[in-house]
């Protein structure tokens, strides 16, 4: 029983809530403030305070933590030599990716991955770039995919990938001079439509517009949306332009639904970055699964 109420007590500290906990483990939150109190009960001590509706750690409770994180790597250490001996392939694996990866490109990786190694059980959710990182620092996920701009952080390790262009896309309807592309600066001052501020898309186009002479801050943005498909769909409705990987419009431009405004700067290219956490153990699953979607999308970073 001591066992399960370190994973419990872990799961507290790494969420830093005990009703995020409770979700984690799927316990009601009474049963999880229960064991925490059992396990204090076990070694005399108070494991947090509570102050302000925020828990932290007591000086007893940063002395346990890191035998709870020793326990919980001995369960993963042992599950990945059961795995080894039995020579399958399996367990769950909780990955999360920003918008035009987790949209456009990973689902048919998963799909091939799947028929592969059918015993995994994959969970993907799709968020902003700020939040996938957030996630990956968090051990929430086992890896996290981004795309543009991505600063280092000293905790987890990042492979760098080749990625797409963003293309900017207009009405169907609009007249698009079938001369010389234009310079960005004749587009800056129309309408746009673009993802929120924390959107990788966003951050690499606002950068390409301060490279190429232009202010990114003057831009006339009358709509900011979370979604690609709500932002085609106001483009679309020639509301104003709106910039996306071409990933995410190829379909609609072929099917002359979109149109896509070429110009004189060339093309705005971005990398894809693989993200995990250096302090979480990495499953055999995990491992396979990083070496199949490194060789998928990374090879450039083969030998």
């Amino acid at each position: 029983m001591l066992d399960f109420q370190l994973q419990v007590f872990k799961c507290v500290v790494d969420k830093k809530s005990f009703s995020l906990a409770a979700q984690e483990m799927h316990l009601t939150q009474s049963a999880v403030s229960q064991q925490i109190q059992n396990l204090e009960s076990h070694f005399g001590v108070r494991l947090f305070d509570r102050l302000h509706r925020r828990i932290m750690l007591t000086e007893a409770g940063k002395a346990l933590y890191p035998y709870a994180v020793s326990l919980e790597r001995l369960y993963q250490q042992a599950d990945k030599t059961m795995q080894g001996l039995m020579d399958e392939i399996t367990g769950r694996l909780d990955i999360s990716a920003s918008l035009t990866i987790g949209e456009y490109l990973l689902p048919k990786l998963l799909v091939e991955f799947s028929r592969l190694y059918p015993l995994v059980n994959v969970a993907m959710d799709i968020e902003n770039t700020e939040k996938v990182i957030a996630k990956v620092l968090d051990g929430s996920v086992g890896f996290g995919f981004v795309e543009g701009l991505y600063e280092p952080v000293p905790t987890l390790t990042d492979i760098r990938c080749q990625g797409d262009h963003l293309v900017i896309i207009a009405s169907s309807d609009r007249p698009i001079s079938c001369g010389e592309s234009p310079p960005l600066s004749v587009l800056l001052c129309e309408r746009w439509v673009l993802r929120e501020p924390s959107s990788g898309t966003r951050n690499v186009f606002e950068q390409f517009v301060n490279n190429h002479g232009g202010r990114s801050s003057s831009l006339n943005i009358i709509m900011e949306l979370s979604s690609t498909e709500a932002i085609k769909s106001v483009v679309k409705a020639g509301l104003g332009l709106g910039v996306m990987s071409w990933l995410a419009v190829e379909a609609e431009v072929d099917r002359g639904e979109l149109a896509v405004l070429p110009i004189r700067e060339g093309l705005i290219t971005r990398n894809f970055t693989v993200l995990q956490n250096r302090g979480k153990f990495q499953t055999r699953t995990g491992e396979i699964f990083g070496k199949f979607i490194t060789e998928k999308i990374c090879p450039l970073n083969q030998e």
